[in-house]
């Protein structure tokens, strides 16, 4: 036993009560420590406790085992809030716990949503009445660890790109993050007898979060066409417009948001995603209509250039439609012309078969639209 402890006192115990000290160190502030003896019961605020630089702040968590990339995003409150509770978040992970350890530490009210799918391309949030059967009842549907991060009333401060890193830094190692989606519940009233000290409020126009379209003078953003794959094979056909096929010729991939008007839906681009895309590939996902022959060669990919329109309603606006002067029409193209070059936020699922083409903003321009129900 005396070599036991000889071995571990200075190998393991010192080095655990080291730890155990950088965790519960913070700097002294007697006025406050009085006021926690004479009110044990209360709650203290953290702008009450003094707090130390912020370069030891981050080397303290460093130490306790989280070393953050994402580091800028969080506070000093909320990186002494991290130092004090790290070790109580070891325990909790694997469990639904990080998304608290998150909200914590940004000062946020993310919650996260588990998603379902019956073929892994399409899915639906838990409990949504379009889940089928569940697979041990028979069915086809299972519950898988790809999530959606609701942000009801937005993100604050705190950027979509910086979030993302800081989930994969924080969340469970299975878990994929599929969208961050934001929620605003807005008053909206066609009430003309209401009387308010300012303006009436009488529709919703638009929402803008990261230039990306929420709502427009439609409704809400719809939900996207269906997704289809045509691995290992390539489309030949396409819409083509009648400029002539050069340099400037790119393949519409899935746009940054829908739109829907009447029961049909439009892609609308974030002036980010307008920018074309170079790559060695032609993508064999697609997103739109189904084949019209049941086989690959049943898929119509979409060409530019386009015109890009404003989004009607939406002004201020950034984003913008496609269109084309004329409505394209179906050719079959070679492997060689077919451009591997994109518009959208990635090079993925490339728009297929629309239902239609029609003017929505008056222009004199086409958009291609796709039916809501799809």
């Amino acid at each position: 036993m005396d070599s036991i402890d000889e071995v571990f006192e200075t190998m393991v115990d010192t080095k655990t009560e080291i730890l155990g000290d950088l965790r519960n160190m913070w700097v002294t502030n007697p006025a406050m420590e009085q006021s926690l003896y004479d009110n044990p019961a209360q709650l203290t605020p953290f702008e009450s406790w003094s707090q130390p630089e912020r370069a030891l702040l981050v080397k303290q968590v460093n130490m306790l085992g989280m070393k953050l990339r994402s580091a800028g995003i969080i506070s000093d409150d909320g990186y002494q809030a991290i130092a004090r509770w790290v070790g109580m978040y070891w325990f909790g992970k694997g469990t639904e716990a990080f998304i608290d350890f998150i909200n914590y530490s940004l000062s946020s009210s993310l919650t996260v949503v588990k998603l379902w799918t019956s073929d892994y391309v399409n899915f639906l949030p838990d409990g949504d009445a379009g889940i089928g059967t569940p697979i041990w009842d028979g069915g086809d549907w299972y519950p898988t660890t790809t999530v959606d991060i609701i942000a009801q009333g937005g993100l604050n401060n705190i950027d979509i790109p910086t979030l993302v890193n800081f989930f994969y830094e924080i969340a469970n190692y299975n878990l994929v993050l599929q969208a961050i989606t934001i929620v605003f519940n807005m008053w909206i009233t066609d009430d003309p007898n209401l009387i308010r000290t300012d303006a009436e409020i009488v529709a919703v126009g638009m929402w803008m979060v990261e230039n990306i379209v929420i709502s427009n003078f439609a409704q809400y953003g719809a939900n996207p066409p269906a997704i289809y794959s045509t691995a290992p094979q390539i489309t030949t056909s396409a819409y083509v417009p009648s400029q002539t096929i050069g340099s400037g010729t790119f393949l519409l991939a899935a746009p940054t948001a829908w739109i829907e008007q009447s029961g049909k839906i439009f892609p609308v681009y974030s002036e980010t995603d307008m920018t074309i895309q170079n790559g060695p590939e032609i993508p064999t996902s697609l997103m739109g209509g189904a084949s019209t022959n049941g086989q690959t060669g049943g898929y119509s990919l979409i060409y530019g250039p386009v015109t890009w329109l404003p989004v009607p309603g939406s002004s201020r606006s950034t984003a913008r439609i496609p269109g084309y002067s004329t409505t394209p029409s179906v050719k079959t193209q070679s492997l060689s012309e077919i451009p591997t070059q994109t518009v959208g936020p990635m090079r993925v699922n490339l728009l297929t078969n629309p239902a239609g083409w029609i003017d929505l903003s008056g222009s004199g321009y086409v958009t291609p639209y796709w039916n809501a129900t799809n």
